[in-house]
């Protein structure tokens, strides 16, 4: 009887633990559609600062899209542009709505970036509004340096929270990194970003 229970409370815990996961609710937005305005025209000016910032720096790179979500930045890339694309979010549903862009240089994966096992080189390694996941960001930073080709850049998007610049996160990557360059979007709606480069 006694391991019967045990295996009854094993079930409850890991329920639970899945039902309250923030890749558990990252899945149910997904599903429910929660992220669809990031396709929105308001949303379009930061992703085309990126993909302007990595054609600038980088001709023909690899791309690593950490916290890609359903592959939104890798749509606004020209046609030929990268020579690989590699988009990685922890939301299986949302890698799952990716995959309908995969092809012989777009590839998507599942996993988290806190224990991201990475193979190989990137030109470009973009956090597109996704550093917030991070729980230690210099960490996570510093373990991608071996990733990242001689002259290689990493850029970051951040929302102006509030319409101020969020200078916790900005601090920690100008002591950590070289800032390049760095640039603010507006929308219509009042809402801004802000991008900046930088490299090792």
């Amino acid at each position: 009887m006694e391991p019967k229970k045990r295996s009854l409370l094993d079930k409850v815990t890991s329920f639970i633990k899945r039902k309250t996961s923030q890749q558990y609710k990252f899945n149910q937005q997904f599903e429910n559609g929660t992220w669809n305005g990031l396709r929105d025209i308001g949303e379009l000016a930061r992703y085309n600062i990126i993909t302007g910032y990595i054609g600038f720096f980088c001709k023909h790179p690899r791309v690593l899209d950490l916290g890609c979500g359903e592959g939104i930045l890798q749509e606004k890339f020209a046609a030929g542009s990268y020579t690989h694309y590699t988009g990685v979010d922890f939301s299986d549903v949302a890698i799952a709505n990716a995959q309908q862009l995969a092809n012989s240089t777009t590839e998507f994966r599942v996993g988290d970036l806190n224990k991201l096992k990475i193979t190989g080189s990137y030109d470009a390694i973009v956090y597109n509004e996704s550093i917030y996941y991070l729980d230690d960001p210099k960490a996570a930073i510093q373990a991608l340096f071996p990733h990242l080709t001689e002259g290689g850049i990493i850029i970051f998007s951040i929302v102006d929270k509030h319409g101020k610049v969020q200078t916790k996160y900005w601090d920690k990557l100008n002591s950590l990194l070289t800032l390049v360059d760095s640039t603010r979007v507006y929308n219509a709606a009042g809402h801004s970003w802000t991008i900046q480069v930088y490299k090792k």
